[in-house]
């Protein structure tokens, strides 16, 4: 695309933005330093290109320098990277990014794709799904609609071969994008060679909302590895997934057909006897733009909580060039043995059918003694309300309940029902007909409307 095609305000923007990066990149290496002592962070960066597309530039080490910055002429600094790239022996990834625009307005470049630089391919982000034409949620960012074979299944209809994974790209600089896109890996530990040998063997999930544990094997091969055919076109195909909410199907497709589709929640029988499963908790709604200040404590007694999964959204700021209105929202959860802390801020759902309330998932168990205890005060119109509840644990079986700060049109607190959870689980074991080149991949679909997409397997 000739420059001269690109609104000035988006070239001063992105000039802008990539001079700011190099100024504060020794600041930024420093950040990820000190952070080593709380997560594993990777250090990264983009290339803008409408040739090739964006490409997310993820080192292992810290303390990585920026590329030379291009003295003149055409920039061919990523051609080259992405020419010259093998991420294993270099330990570096050039990881597609926002993969389903148009050729030639930042969508990729399948021509040139390398396997070897980019064993990862982003398929879903805050700009939408794109492991198909069809898959939610649809792109709606100011750069455009998906487009003919740039997506997950156009690129694997090619050959090529990738795993997948996905990012946030939120530009609200604060934490919390939950909804925008997330990354899940199988590695043997937590440490950074383990994280980056699942990277690189293609060992990833591609997810929208909670995490999901999703793995398949073909013939025993797990995703992201292939099959060396022998002759017998006929082999196993396994797949297990276990959520934090009621999965309502699980899909495996081979050659982008779905051939295989089960409903876990249509096989669970409901009981009043109540022992491990998952609890919704979410706070927000009210008048829209009507900030409320929420500080929570939600406590299991006679009960036992095994792991969370937090919902926690900053705000939605699409186009780059859109500024908060409302300052940075800085959400803070916290659990200590059976009870859990949240201090967040909502403001209300700027339309209907936009969700911005925050909360987080429990998996616990329980019995018929169980209690969950709620105390929640919220500042809203500038007056400090407080929330004070029991629900016994048997009393979520089959219903929810809601709670109100302040009567009608204030913010409420909503506790789902309980999922049991045999709902939140599934396994696939069939017999596929396999023949050379076939690409087999897995994905799954909760009643919140989540979705998540294993790394393809293939026949060599």
């Amino acid at each position: 695309m000739e420059e001269g095609t690109i609104p000035s305000e988006v070239q001063a923007y992105h000039r802008d933005g990539f001079a700011r990066l190099r100024e504060q990149w020794d600041h930024y290496n420093q950040l990820l330093d000190n952070m080593r002592g709380n997560c594993i962070p990777f250090p990264s960066y983009e290339f803008h290109s409408f040739q090739t597309g964006d490409y997310t530039i993820i080192h292992k080490k810290l303390g990585i320098a920026l590329p030379e910055a291009p003295t003149g002429g055409k920039d061919e600094r990523l051609l080259k990277l992405l020419g010259s790239t093998d991420a294993i022996r270099d330990e570096l990834i050039c990881m597609p990014h926002h993969i389903g625009y148009k050729h030639g307005y930042r969508g990729i470049g399948w021509e040139f794709f390398h396997s070897k630089a980019s064993p990862v391919i982003e398929i879903v982000s805050m700009h939408g799904s794109a492991e198909s034409l069809e898959a939610s949620p649809g792109y709606l960012h100011t750069m455009g609609p998906r487009s003919a074979l740039n997506t997950m299944q156009g690129g694997l209809s090619l050959g090529h071969r990738f795993g997948v994974v996905g990012s946030s790209d939120h530009h609200n600089a604060s934490p919390g994008s939950y909804g925008c896109g997330r990354t899940g890996l199988w590695s043997t530990d937590r440490s950074r060679d383990a994280i980056w040998a699942g990277l690189t063997n293609k060992q990833t999930l591609a997810l929208t909302g909670d995490p999901m544990e999703l793995m398949i094997f073909l013939n025993d091969m797990p995703m992201g590895s292939g099959y060396d055919f022998t002759g017998d076109g006929t082999v196993p195909l396994d797949a297990y997934v276990a959520g934090y909410t009621v999965l309502d199907r699980i899909e495996i497709l081979k050659n982008n057909k779905v051939i295989h589709r089960v409903h876990p929640c249509d096989h669970h029988q409901p009981t009043q006897q109540v022992t491990r499963g998952f609890l919704d908790f979410a706070f927000g709604w009210g008048e829209k733009h009507s900030t409320c200040q929420w500080e929570a404590t939600i406590t299991i007694e006679k009960g036992i909580i095994h792991s969370t999964a937090k919902r926690l959204r900053g705000e939605d700021i699409v186009d780059p060039l859109d500024t908060s209105t409302s300052g940075r929202v800085l959400p803070h959860f916290t659990r200590s043995g059976n009870t859990v802390s949240l201090k967040v801020t909502t403001r209300g759902n700027p339309t209907a059918t936009t969700d911005t309330t925050q909360g987080f998932a429990l998996e616990i168990e329980g019995s018929e003694q169980s209690i969950i205890h709620l105390h929640a005060k919220g500042i809203w119109q500038d007056k400090l309300h407080q929330i004070e509840v029991s629900y016994p644990l048997s009393s979520l079986t089959g219903m929810s309940q809601v709670t109100y700060l302040n009567g009608f049109v204030s913010p409420a607190v909503s506790i789902s029902q309980f999922h049991p959870i045999e709902q939140c689980m599934g396994e696939v074991h069939i017999e596929v007909d396999a023949m050379p080149d076939d690409v087999f991949y897995a994905r799954v679909f909760t009643n919140h409307g989540d979705c998540a997409w294993s790394s393809p397997c293939w026949v060599r």
